[in-house]
């Protein structure tokens, strides 16, 4: 009987969860095009801070495997994380106080659709192809040292900052598209798709898969910290998309 109620009880949270993730990909799409490009940039920027602080107050507590919340067996420094949670914050600021500012048109042509759809792939692909790196099979973890593991990930990680930030450049330049009844069509829709499937939270996948994978052997806490800084040149990639829209 209590393992029939614990089954339930796990298929219930999961039903939430995924009611809770299709809702909020639902808001956010809409917000970007309804026009609320700042109000919602903000918000996933500041998912981020709150991201980045989490981790930051983790490896600011002593390590305990036994503890309730975030558990964590390994030491590590918590200045980076704050450092990006600052970093962060001072981009919210600069998202509503500069202003909107004349973009250059360009008409809407299949080039914007291949920007958008080349952005993505890459996008995704700067996830998928680092995975290598960052979790080896259990042949090379038995005999590679510390030191090569952690130069693997290092590696991995480079790749991801590199991809997903030309992936971005790329969706940049296909939110450029306009049309004379809609200037702001691809400034509206490219930020919706992205938002809708919950792309700008890589960053904090990206993080939490390094430090709390059961595929991780070792933790490197720096190593995820750099992983987090993709958050800066997405944050960038929203503000710059405001910046051009008309009306926000």
């Amino acid at each position: 009987m209590r393992t029939d109620t614990n089954w339930l009880r796990r298929r219930i949270t999961m039903i939430i969860r995924l009611f809770l993730a299709g809702f909020t990909s639902i808001v956010s799409g809409f917000c970007y095009l309804a026009g609320l490009a700042r109000l919602m940039s903000a918000l996933l920027i500041g998912f981020g801070v709150l991201t980045a602080f989490s981790f930051a107050i983790v490896f600011w507590l002593p390590p305990n495997a036994e503890r309730l919340l975030f558990p964590i067996s390994v030491s590590g420094a918590s200045w980076p994380f704050f450092v990006i949670a600052v970093a962060l914050m001072l981009l919210i600021a600069w998202l509503f106080l500069n202003k909107s500012v004349s973009a250059e048109e360009e008409s809407l042509s299949a080039r914007h659709m291949k920007f958008l759809g080349g952005g993505l792939l890459l996008y995704i692909g700067s996830l998928f192809v680092p995975v290598v790196l960052w979790f080896p099979s259990d042949d090379k973890r038995l005999t590679l040292e510390i030191s090569s593991l952690e130069i693997m990930v290092f590696v991995g990680v480079c790749l991801y900052l590199v991809g997903s930030s030309v992936a971005l450049m790329l969706l940049y330049r296909a939110s450029r598209g306009t049309t004379p009844d809609q200037p702001d069509l691809m400034r509206r829709f490219v930020p919706a798709l992205f938002s809708f499937f919950h792309l700008d939270k890589m960053p904090a996948l990206v993080a939490y898969l390094l430090i709390y994978s059961s595929e991780v052997q070792f933790v490197f806490p720096k190593i995820a910290a750099l992983a987090l800084i993709a958050y800066i040149p997405v944050s960038i990639f929203l503000a710059k998309i405001c910046f051009d829209s008309r009306t926000v």
